[in-house]
């Protein structure tokens, strides 16, 4: 394969995998966002590993990175914006337990939660 068809068919991937993921943008409280890297994997049909390299060389984050990325966006705006609680908040974007939430949210943004919508 020539590297030109190569890099557009990357590319394209790149794409239909920032769809997949923004397809589940805003979360509503009865649909759950998906967070696994290998749903993304099996719904484009190509191993995770391979996903993983395609969106290191094209945005320079792994796989995980960009999903938590546009999580830690959403938790924000649900925060925001919403009168949700914290553990449905947590629920709704997919943490099996809120002080997962809770301690992904503080990691990333050196409040928790609480302290964040309080401001």
């Amino acid at each position: 394969m020539d590297i030109g068809k190569q890099h557009a068919n990357t590319s394209q991937l790149v794409q239909r995998f920032l769809y997949l993921l923004d397809d589940q943008l805003p979360v509503q409280r009865t649909h759950y966002l998906e967070r696994r890297p290998s749903y993304y994997a099996e719904s484009l049909k190509v191993h995770v590993n391979y996903l993983n390299r395609v969106l290191k060389r094209h945005l320079g984050k792994t796989t995980t990175q960009v999903i938590s990325d546009s999580v830690f966006k959403e938790a924000k705006r649900l925060l925001r914006e919403t009168p949700w609680s914290i553990t449905e908040i947590a629920f709704a974007l997919g943490f099996s337990e809120p002080n997962h939430f809770s301690h992904f949210f503080k990691k990333r943004e050196g409040r928790s939660p609480v302290q964040f919508r309080g401001e």
